[in-house]
């Protein structure tokens, strides 16, 4: 079972060199929060949906999508009625439910959800949690910030992976669940969630276990096995990702 995001791969975003993916991202979240047109922030969605397409398949792009499916939801009912400038698109009981403005903000607060997203799923997805804490460390991160990082995103796929083998479990023993009313949900789902509480207890000796081995709590030097890019490939990256960086803010120096 595959329990990290990060997907092997020998593609143009997994050569990539992590301290250039890390640094570029940066200035990609920073460019969402400038004060741009929807037209540019569609843009550069557009520009990191294609990359991801290009370097891992368009299949790839179904997975962040379903996972922020319900907020791009309520980001489309909830963000409308708060902006009534601008002229009516939508009115029901004479009351307007969709005006210009309304609609415009709304695009811009998708596409931001969208890119940063999408950024963020593009790096994690192809770079290895190794790498990912060397370039948190080259950019001088605390090693104890490091380690809980990557705890986080370790534990967070584990538990999933723990929630559906306590499910499966369960539908094994009691067979296929007759349909029930909203008062017996609780009963339902509470065996569940008590058998991943004590999932989750067990492996604390284990995650404690592997803390200790990782030198966590010392203050002596830290060595590492691993080793990033040296030399012209280091360069180079870097330099692709300053031109990306540029690239990304320019809109918005151009704007100002």
């Amino acid at each position: 079972m595959n329990l990290e995001l990060y997907r092997q791969g020998t593609s143009f975003l997994h050569a990539f060199d992590a301290r250039a993916k890390l640094l570029l991202l940066v200035p990609l979240i920073v460019c969402f929060f400038l004060p741009q047109p929807w037209e540019v922030l569609l843009a550069i969605t557009a520009a990191i949906m294609a990359v991801i397409a290009a370097a891992l398949g368009p299949r790839e792009l179904l997975q962040p999508l379903k996972a922020i499916g319900p907020v791009l939801i309520l980001i489309c009912l909830l963000t409308p009625p708060f902006h009534r400038d601008g002229p009516v698109m939508l009115r029901v009981f004479g009351l307007a439910l969709l005006t210009g403005d309304g609609l415009r903000e709304t695009a811009v607060m998708l596409l931001r959800f969208l890119g940063i997203t999408f950024g963020v799923f593009a790096m994690l997805r192809t770079l290895p949690l190794d790498d990912l804490v060397l370039g948190l460390r080259w950019f001088r991160l605390p090693y104890a910030a490091c380690l809980v990082m990557i705890v986080t995103l370790r534990t967070i796929p584990s538990l999933a992976g723990t929630w559906r083998n306590v499910l499966d479990a369960h539908r094994l023993r009691g067979g296929t669940p007759a349909k029930q009313g909203r008062r017996k949900i609780v009963a339902r789902y509470l065996p569940l969630l008590t058998s991943v509480l004590i999932e989750a207890v067990k492996s604390i000796p284990a995650l404690a276990m592997a803390l200790e081995s990782r030198g966590f709590g010392r203050r002596n030097p830290r060595t590492a096995y691993a080793q990033l890019k040296k030399g012209g490939a280091f360069f180079r990256d870097m330099a692709l990702c300053l031109l990306a960086s540029a690239m990304l803010l320019w809109p918005a120096f151009v704007r100002w």
